[in-house]
């Protein structure tokens, strides 16, 4: 062979193998979860390692670490990530573009991959030496004090501030624009508030987070909490709003000595209906493939049950055509 045949055959080789690489190039998806230190940062690590480490799906992922569940339903909708965590209360209002929220934008691309992955508990949660030194035992008394708590709740984006204002409104008829325009509430990432508590900055906590949540955990475990009951008027509320009354309980957190009746939402994963069939398929498959690994890593993950997120009661939204394939396949759905 001449030399020029050789080189040019090189090259056309080369030409072959590069042209291979970036036909077997992995899909990136997109997953949004909230900052470091939620539980929905945690999740989005674990899913996308199982994704990435799944060579046969062709796929890589990234987490997205800002919003929550409030926050999410818009950036999947509008495809800015093509995955994200939510809950089933912020799925519906996101839909139905409820105008207290979403301010009348319904976001019609959602779809459900998944839903019941876990229960979020709604708490108040105070510090006891507070409780004790005012003798407040109600989140109505609290708030109707001359001498009003300073309370702590997750930045904007996550639904905790839209819970709470709902709760605010319910027990004390004051919103959380009032409070915070009076200088007594203070948006945070979780551990900068669990800090402020130890520091005796903050009086009271607001959470919807799951058994475990780690915020919680050690907020409990290096301070001396006490779980503020939740009004049957305000639980009455709340139901209407889409966060039916459930229990966590007893000893679900340290300092927590009896069952605590509260609002509850479920995780729902949700994705964008022009994601294609064949990546919420895999997607989904390899979650449920290493849903005994996903237990083992969050406690809170442990009762999901794949068959349940499958039914329309639970997944809340349509599921998407991929997820329902793989859902009839696996013979969860007729």
């Amino acid at each position: 062979m001449k030399k020029t045949s050789l080189v040019a055959a090189l090259l056309a080789g080369g030409l072959a193998i590069g042209t291979a690489g970036a036909t077997l190039a992995a899909e990136t998806v997109k997953i949004a979860a909230q900052e470091p230190g939620g539980s929905f940062y945690s999740y989005g690590a674990t899913f996308a390692k199982l994704i990435d480490d799944n060579k046969a799906a062709g796929l890589t992922a990234e987490i997205v670490p800002r919003g929550g569940a409030f926050a999410n339903p818009s950036s999947v909708d509008r495809n800015l990530a093509q995955f994200g965590f939510t809950s089933s209360n912020a799925a519906a209002w996101a839909a139905s573009g409820l105008e207290e929220v979403y301010k009348g934008k319904k976001a019609e691309n959602l779809r459900t991959v998944t839903g019941a992955m876990q229960s979020a508990y709604t708490m108040v949660i105070a510090r006891k030496a507070y409780v004790d030194s005012t003798g407040l035992k109600s989140l109505e008394a609290m708030l109707k004090s001359p001498n009003p708590p300073r309370i702590g709740l997750k930045p904007t984006g996550s639904q905790v501030p839209v819970i709470a204002d709902m709760m605010f409104q319910s027990v004390a008829g004051v919103t959380l624009a009032e409070l915070r325009s009076k200088g007594i509430v203070t948006q945070a990432a979780p551990g900068q508030l669990t800090g402020m508590l130890s520091d005796n900055r903050l009086d009271v906590y607001i959470e919807n987070a799951p058994a475990g949540t780690a915020t919680v955990t050690e907020m409990t475990l290096t301070n001396d909490m006490v779980f503020v009951p939740i009004a049957d008027k305000t639980l009455t509320d709340l139901a209407k709003a889409g966060l039916p009354t459930g229990t966590m309980p007893k000893n679900t957190f340290r300092g927590q000595d009896e069952d605590y009746r509260n609002p509850v939402s479920a995780t729902v994963l949700v994705t964008n209906k022009d994601v294609s069939e064949k990546t919420v398929y895999n997607v989904l498959k390899t979650l449920i493939d290493s849903k005994s690994y996903i237990g083992e890593q969050h406690a809170a993950l442990k009762a999901w049950d794949p068959a349940a997120g499958c039914q329309p009661e639970n997944a809340v939204l349509p599921l998407h055509p991929g997820a329902e394939k793989l859902c009839k396949e696996l013979g969860y759905l007729k």
